[in-house]
């Protein structure tokens, strides 16, 4: 393909991708900031700090169960704060009678720690409006994701927008490459002393700066071109980490796969036929399994087990996963180290480390942990807020100088047709 072609795919799919990024670059400026805005609208619940030692998580769950003996507790988490209260969340088991969901009021079952003592229960379902202190979040990541449209359209429409964004991203960065200097375009002149500047110089000076002192469309330009290049890694990270959000099993999982080779225990696991929603392990017998299995990785695969994070239970695939954050781990304050196994019979069905075990897996982790922001601190998560912002503009600016070009060329083609009027008059 001529460059002149690939200039039209860089224009026509950043203007189909525009309003999308715009959405995406700006709610992302706050979604960067997830946790720190969940802990500010909706605190977790205190205790006051007693003598007495606090119950187990295990215990605790029990407790749970006893209190609503409907609901089944799919999430366990192991690593909690001595001063907050112990949460859970559940649904619904089925009903034998009538074979369908129980209707219980509670989604969300809070207990003191120490007492296991019920302190509140409240239902959260998906609904978004009206907004209140509950879903805010709620909306802006789904504007983020999807832009808030109910169930999947929203997210294939995005995940197809990531893909063009992808593809985008070498487009652009090609197109800002130094042209070649033909002969039939510069008198001989120009092209002997072009030979005596180094390619890096005709690229770095035109392409990687903006000159705050040229015309509007000059200045638009320059933001739009030095800014994706000075972003250039970044902006692909987030492009691809999306595709993986928004269609992974179509798209990212088999490139990955294809391309380095990388593990994926969950998605190689089969569904059942029919989601078997209760496991026939007891949780406290799956916690142990989950011990035994990872100290037993840990010491085959060479890594340290720094704390407990969490026990799940998935009923599609009727897998526990028992979550560990580990000397792996990327993610400041989480850790994503688990073993997956059988739900019935506690049998290993796999082990995820998130770097060191594979280059696909590591670079997976890579991309995924600097898209959430979940490394590096605050200075990061600024920087990833001005990262939204800096998409929403190259957006705003590629608009605007399709429109200023668009608009020169209808003024060329009217002068063009007056001439020709005239010189046939």
């Amino acid at each position: 393909m001529s460059r002149h072609q690939w200039v039209l795919v860089h224009r026509y799919a950043g203007l189909f991708m525009a309003f999308f990024l715009i959405v995406i670059g700006l709610t992302g400026s706050i979604v960067a900031f997830n946790s720190e805005i969940e802990h500010w609208l909706n605190p977790p619940i205190k205790v006051v700090a007693r003598n007495e030692q606090q119950l187990d998580q295990l215990a605790l769950l029990e407790r749970a169960q006893e209190l609503i003996p409907q609901g089944i507790v799919t999430l366990l988490s192991l690593n909690r704060k001595p001063d907050e209260a112990f949460t859970v969340l559940m649904q619904p088991r089925i009903d034998p009678a009538s074979g369908k969901p129980y209707d219980f009021p509670t989604t969300t079952l809070v207990l003191d720690p120490h007492t296991g003592k019920e302190i509140s229960r409240e239902k959260i379902d998906d609904s978004i409006w009206p907004i209140t202190r509950k879903n805010f979040l709620a909306l802006i990541n789904r504007l983020h994701y999807q832009l808030a449209i109910p169930g999947s359209i929203g997210s294939y429409l995005f995940g197809i927008v990531a893909l063009v964004w992808t593809i985008d991203c070498f487009v652009s960065g090609y197109l800002t490459f130094p042209v070649s200097v033909r002969r039939s375009e510069k008198n001989e002149s120009t092209i002997t002393n072009l030979k005596h500047i180094s390619w890096w110089s005709r690229w770095w000076k035109p392409a990687w700066q903006v000159k705050w002192k040229g015309s509007a469309y000059r200045i638009n330009f320059d933001l739009h071109r030095a800014g994706g290049l000075w972003v250039w890694l970044m902006l692909l990270v987030l492009a691809w980490s999306s595709v993986g959000f928004n269609l992974s099993e179509e798209v990212y999982t088999p490139v990955m796969k294809a391309v380095f080779n990388m593990p994926d225990p969950f998605g190689d696991l089969p569904k059942l036929n029919q989601q078997q929603l209760e496991p026939k392990l007891a949780w406290r017998d799956a916690h142990a399994i989950g011990q035994r299995l990872m100290t037993e990785q840990a010491s085959l695969n060479q890594f340290i087990v720094q704390r407990e994070e969490s026990l799940m239970y998935d009923p599609e695939k009727r897998v526990f996963f028992y979550n560990v954050r580990s000397d792996r781990d990327l993610m400041d304050d989480y850790g994503s180290t688990m073993v997956l196994f059988d739900g019935n019979t506690g049998k290993f069905d796999g082990l995820s480390i998130p770097t060191g075990q594979n280059l696909g897996g590591t670079i997976h982790t890579w991309i995924f942990t600097l898209h959430e922001a979940m490394i590096w601190g605050m200075p990061f998560k600024i920087f990833v807020s001005m990262m939204g912002i800096l998409i929403a503009m190259l957006s705003v600016t590629g608009v605007y100088i399709w429109l200023k070009k668009r608009n020169a060329r209808r003024t060329s083609q009217e002068k063009r047709a007056l001439m020709e009027q005239e010189a046939s008059a």
